[in-house]
């Protein structure tokens, strides 16, 4: 047989194994293609995930730190306005101590004017010289009741009648306020200003003047303009009512504070920072109080102003990135070309050997799975050669079998022929009972060839244990009685054959002939739950289970329940481990059942 046919062969089973159906093969995907793929993916996951972890850690460091630095520039703000308004608090009150100041304030219009005009000028000049000092003051106005003013600059100073009649209501308390200036050429100007009533020292109750302290309205811009971080960056200077009085943008000064626009509870403290979350308002708000005047310093800077700084961490993190990619793109491109070359050559080893050449040979080189593969498949070429030549060997010693199966082909029909001749012989004779012997023999002998197959019908069957029985009756005359019950709708289906005869023998050697008695022995053939059923009784001696499933399950060296044992495995042999034969001892005797599946149809021994 040439190898073609052998190939050929192996082919047609792989067919059967399939279901005789075309298998659509896969999409191919080369294995350095996927070293290739898998190893993008183990560079870029981690890669991808460092970079954003970094950068997120970095963000949240930097957002840290900036909110400390806000946290110290806002104290430090608070602390020079505080400075600044202690300043001109101190200011207010050297001026009411000043005598020359209380003298002016109480002078009654009487004196002469040279002399008025000459003090005015005096206490001008001082207070002059008291604002060189104090570049934040832009002027200080005096108003005293006996119609009497003191001002260092040209500006008229409005103070309507409300503001005096709060500031009355303080009890020499100071008040702060927006107000507005009128310069020599009737321009307004803003300042911030502070407001006092100056009472006598000898008679509290006496009321002297009205005294005011103006700021320019950009003195307390110009503390923080230098801290501003960017565009957007936003500081607020707010009083105790709640009023903004300087801010980045000076159109919202004047306005009230909404701070329930960044999360009203997060300003209960007197000072902290936290990260106001909103739809286009994600930003770090900072804030200090200053405590002896109960306003509040802000800071709200956008998130994004924040991490501008940022920005150069993350363009360094993505080149990192990127650098790390390529090399290790390019490592993993030639680890795979140095490898998947070895794995290439055996694939083309493999097609040679595909095609019947088997005297293929790969060179081991290196000490990996590769060089273990490549030696494997020489083996495994050089067995393949080794095993194409025995089968050659096997195929003709096959061809010697068949034609000794042809001769011995001779032998049986030489048999029934034979037992023929003695069956006519007796009949001759008038020997009915050998007759009747002779012919039930020969029906054995035929029926248990069945032509060479392994399967047979049920009706075969019982024709072949009636034969049986016949013999054995004749053998033990009256000692053993048979019952058939056989459900009609089981006789054309197929079954293994020699089924029922060695468990017949075994119930009559292992059982009735050890009991010693008559005995009986039931035959049942019935359809149950898809399955064809064989039950064979007996009364005889019984049998130790154990021992039987034992016997069922192990070879034993001495021969003993070999018959069963060949019945019970040719069954699960053809139709499965779910099959076989169970053994149960009754009161008296044995029941072995027989559990085959349930099919019709003609017999083929495939």
């Amino acid at each position: 047989m040439s190898n073609y046919v052998i190939l050929y062969h192996i082919r047609m089973n792989e067919k059967k194994n399939t279901g005789g159906l075309c298998v659509r093969s896969k999409r191919f995907f080369s294995l350095q293609y996927k070293v290739l793929l898998f190893s993008c993916a183990i560079i870029i996951i981690p890669v991808i995930v460092l970079g954003i972890i970094s950068f997120i850690k970095s963000s949240q460091i930097l957002q840290e730190k900036v909110a400390l630095s806000n946290m110290n520039t806002v104290k430090q703000i608070g602390n020079n306005i505080e400075f600044i308004v202690k300043n001109i608090g101190d200011t207010s009150l050297y001026l009411i101590q000043n005598e020359d100041v209380r003298d002016f304030l109480k002078l009654r219009g009487t004196e002469p004017k040279e002399i008025i005009s000459k003090k005015k000028i005096k206490i001008e000049t001082d207070m002059m010289q008291l604002m060189a000092s104090k570049t934040f003051v832009d002027s200080i106005y005096i108003k005293g009741f006996n119609s009497f003013e003191l001002n260092t600059t040209g500006v008229r100073n409005i103070i309507d009648d409300e503001t005096i009649e709060k500031a009355a209501g303080l009890r020499g308390g100071t008040m702060w306020y927006l107000n507005k200036v009128i310069n020599y050429n009737d321009k307004s100007t803003n300042v911030f200003s502070m407001i006092r009533i100056v009472n006598d020292i000898s008679n509290v109750s006496n009321k002297l003047a009205i005294l005011k302290i103006d700021m320019q309205e950009n003195a307390f811009y110009n503390i923080y303009k230098d801290k501003i971080i960017g565009k957007n960056d936003d500081f607020f200077i707010i009083n105790e009512a709640g009023i903004i009085v300087s801010a980045t943008n000076p159109g919202k000064i004047g306005q009230k504070f909404n701070y329930k626009d960044y999360g009203g509870r997060s300003f209960d403290a007197s000072e902290g920072y936290f990260e106001y979350l909103s739809t286009g308002k994600d930003c770090l708000v900072t804030y200090y109080t200053i405590d002896s005047l109960g306003w509040k310093v802000l800071n709200i800077v956008p998130t994004k102003e924040l991490l501008k700084e940022n920005m150069a961490t993350q363009g360094a993190i993505l080149a990192a990135m990127l650098i790390s990619f390529s090399i290790c793109l390019v490592l993993a491109i030639l680890f795979s070309k140095k490898i998947l070359r070895r794995i290439k050559l055996l694939n083309k080893m493999m097609v040679k050997l595909e095609h019947e050449d088997f005297e293929v040979f790969i060179e081991p080189k290196g000490n990996d799975e590769v060089t273990l593969l490549s030696r494997s498949f020489n083996k495994m070429a050089a067995k393949l050669k080794e095993l194409i030549q025995k089968v050659y060997s096997v195929q003709l010693k096959q061809r010697e079998a068949e034609l000794r199966a042809l001769q011995a082909q001779i032998n049986p029909h030489f048999l029934y022929n034979t037992l023929d001749n003695i069956y006519w012989m007796g009949r001759m004779e008038k020997a009915f009972e050998t007759c009747t012997l002779v012919e039930a023999l020969s029906k054995l002998f035929r029926l248990s060839l069945n032509s060479g197959n392994e399967i047979t019908t049920v009706r075969s069957e019982i024709e072949h244990v009636k034969n049986y029985i016949v013999i054995q009756q004749a053998r033990y005359r009256n000692m053993i009685n048979f019952t058939l019950d056989i459900d009609p709708e089981v006789l054309d289906c197929v079954t293994l054959k020699l089924v029922l005869q060695p468990l017949i023998e075994n119930s009559i050697v292992h059982g009735i002939e050890q009991k010693g008695e008559t005995g009986q022995i039931d035959i049942v053939i019935k359809h149950e739950y898809e399955n064809l059923i064989f039950i064979v009784s007996d009364n005889g001696y019984g049998v130790d289970l154990d021992e039987i499933r034992k016997l069922l399950n192990e070879s034993s060296s001495n021969n003993k329940g070999l018959a069963i044992k060949n019945v019970n495995d040719r069954i699960k042999l053809y139709f499965g481990e779910n099959y076989g034969l169970e053994f149960f001892n009754r009161k008296s005797g044995t029941t072995v059942i027989v559990i085959q599946p349930f099919s019709r149809g003609s017999v083929d021994n495939d």
